[in-house]
């Protein structure tokens, strides 16, 4: 199975970003902050979730997630997001 790195992450190749997730990763990429202010609150409370199953620690919990987005933000420039017209 092919994967592709996100700030650190491992995801599947095929994994389908919705459009508008695409919408703001472009709108970031040209130097738009409100867009991916938009996009940590989009999955903001997915992740920190994640973190606090597997740190079992709020404050480690709010950290990762905090360090996440930072990588996200930073290596924005070379994520390589395909659109995905077959749902499911």
């Amino acid at each position: 199975m092919e994967t592709t790195m996100i700030a650190g992450a491992t995801l599947p190749a095929k994994t389908h970003m919705p459009d508008d997730d695409l919408a703001l990763v472009q709108a970031v990429r040209g130097g738009d902050v409100a867009a991916f202010e938009q996009l940590v609150k989009r999955y903001d409370a997915k992740l920190l979730r994640i973190a606090q199953n597997v740190t079992h620690n709020s404050e480690d919990a709010e950290e990762a997630v905090q360090e996440a987005f930072f990588k996200a933000y930073r290596k924005l420039d070379q994520f390589q997001g395909t659109r995905n017209s077959q749902h499911g």
